[in-house]
């Protein structure tokens, strides 16, 4: 982030994500760390939900051991539970076998430390300390916060067209980037990869997040769903209406769930089902090709 001289010396950074507000504090200059630039249209002055200090320079000595695992997913992170507290031991790279970062929450992860180990592989290219919030810790965090009955974060490209909300749903190669392209000078792209879901005031509310995919374009407000889209590739730009158990499946299978959490899951399960009840669910089959767009718009 390219900064004013009063903001490279403050020594916290606020963000709001999905009605959710991280504070990041630490002895460092927010100025001296390469936070995500996507993090700029997320700033605000709000009281923090969730407190994070960050240590850099060395990582804690914990006394971890297999019973205390919870989950393990088999590639950048896994996830203890010990002494009361929540531990993330976080890699950034699948091909390096130490840990860069660990980070210990309280139970209820409205406030932690993350410690991190500088290295070639976590430090961006100027020079400056990583990210102590890069992925995968932003994503395992949020969906742990969302499943304590706060929401669901699902796979996927979010659209506001005019105050009308336009989830577009898939996994790798499904198509969300590309969606969001063809978007992009007809509406406002939320995100093209990652969109958190709300219930708010009776309605469904999709928000945009600043961890994008390929298109960087990111908008941080949210507008009530109007329709959700279940994206695959096909010969022409066509949609079926799917309903019920078979919307909510598909929708549980384009989500974040938390696997380690049973309450959790619980809630998400219910939450996909509500969601498909209440939001009229398509299946679109696309082109990439602009018209896409108004046989969208069309749809009743």
């Amino acid at each position: 982030m390219t900064r004013s001289r009063a903001a490279a010396d403050k020594q916290h950074l606020t963000i709001k994500v999905a009605e959710v507000v991280f504070a990041f504090y630490s002895d460092r200059p927010t100025g001296s760390v390469g936070w995500k630039r996507s993090y700029r249209s997320f700033e605000c002055d709000e009281h923090p939900d969730v407190r994070i200090f960050t240590h850099f320079d060395s990582l804690p000595e914990l006394s971890l051991e297999d019973k205390h695992l919870v989950f393990d997913s088999q590639s950048l992170w896994r996830l203890f539970r010990h002494g009361g507290k929540t531990v993330f031991v976080l890699k950034s790279a699948a091909y390096d076998p130490s840990p860069d970062r660990v980070a210990v929450f309280a139970a209820d992860f409205r406030h932690g430390d993350v410690y991190c180990r500088n290295s070639l592989h976590s430090a961006p290219p100027d020079g400056l300390l990583p990210d102590p919030f890069r992925y995968p810790l932003n994503e395992v965090l949020m969906v742990c916060l969302l499943a304590q009955s706060r929401g669901l974060m699902v796979h996927a490209c979010g659209v506001d067209d005019g105050g009308r909300g336009y989830l577009f749903a898939g996994n790798s190669t499904h198509g969300k980037t590309t969606t969001a392209r063809l978007w992009r000078n007809r509406a406002t792209v939320l995100n093209d990869d990652r969109i958190v879901l709300r219930r708010r005031e009776g309605r469904f509310w999709m928000y945009g997040t600043p961890w994008h995919g390929d298109y960087t374009g990111v908008a941080p407000h949210g507008v009530p769903l109007e329709k959700l889209f279940f994206l695959r590739h096909a010969g022409e730009n066509c949609t079926r209406q799917v309903a019920g158990t078979e919307a909510a499946s598909m929708l549980l299978s384009r989500c974040f769930p938390p696997l380690w959490d049973a309450a959790g899951m619980r809630f998400t399960v219910d939450f996909c089902a509500q969601l498909a009840e209440s939001v009229p669910c398509y299946e679109l089959g696309f082109l990439p090709d602009p018209d896409v767009v108004d046989c969208v718009r069309c749809v009743p």
